[in-house]
């Protein structure tokens, strides 16, 4: 089989450096996936929340009132006296207005005896009478003291229910808040190891993309040099006189029949 040498021109060069052109042209670029970019956006989204209600920290909606009432308690203390008691008030007015009429009674009862004439024995009655209805007050005043008490301490409690309702609601709000903010920590922390799982797959196959290219860089590039030393040489070749190229190309013929002669023993063998 003769051997046949293929000629290379300046349209093989031309196809090589355009082959070139578009391998170069195709070079790949990195870039985040859509899974790396919801990540990052969804751990900054948290982080910005968590943040935030670190840096404003809880506000209570309870604390005014509770402080209101703790005061309340703290300063409301017993002083209850017949002076400042408006039911102790009220029953003098009504003992001592029944305790006028009776001893206005019993003093006109005895004069009407006497025949219209006052005298000391029915002041006296009159008196003793109108006491009898003082002594009757002032045994109420330990009832009324003990009731105004028993008052006292009901509303002391009431103000006490009502701090630890508040109270209550008050811990039930800030565990919320507490929650909440645990909540975005732990979805930031989740978000953000996503995200670096997510990060370095694109970069792995950035970096399978990148190396496959630079094989095919490599090979245009390889190409392209073979070609144009190829095309060069057969300009030379060209550009030799008539002789020297039939000298060369007798060379070549004689290669070829020494090449098929080899060829043909192994083939033989």
């Amino acid at each position: 089989m003769a051997y046949t040498y293929k000629v290379y021109g300046t349209g093989d060069v031309d196809n090589a450096v355009n082959n070139y052109n578009r391998v170069a042209s195709s070079a790949p670029t990195y870039a985040d996936s859509y899974d790396t970019r919801q990540a990052r956006r969804q751990a900054d989204n948290y982080a910005n929340s968590y943040t935030d209600k670190i840096n404003k920290g809880y506000t209570s909606r309870y604390k005014g009132t509770i402080d209101e009432l703790a005061n309340q308690y703290q300063k409301n203390k017993f002083d209850w006296t017949p002076e400042n008691s408006s039911e102790y008030q009220q029953a003098k007015e009504k003992y001592t207005r029944e305790g006028k009429v009776a001893q206005e009674n019993v003093q006109g009862s005895y004069a009407a005896n006497t025949g219209g004439y006052s005298n000391t024995y029915s002041q006296a009655a009159g008196q003793k009478a109108f006491g009898e209805y003082m002594d009757e007050l002032a045994n109420k005043v330990p009832t009324l003291k003990n009731e105004a008490y028993k008052s006292y301490q009901q509303q002391q409690e009431d103000t006490l229910n009502r701090i630890g309702v508040l109270q209550n609601l008050d811990n039930t709000q800030y565990q919320r808040y507490r929650d909440s903010v645990t909540d975005d920590y732990d979805f930031m922390t989740y978000y953000e190891n996503k995200y670096g799982t997510s990060k370095g797959l694109d970069m792995s196959n950035f970096q399978n993309e990148l190396a496959h290219w630079q094989t095919q860089m490599s090979a245009a590039q390889s190409n392209l040099s073979d070609i144009r030393s190829l095309a060069e040489a057969q300009y030379e070749h060209n550009t030799l006189s008539a002789d020297t190229r039939s000298s060369i190309d007798s060379q070549r013929r004689q290669s070829d029949a020494y090449y098929n002669y080899l060829n043909s023993q192994v083939k033989i063998k």
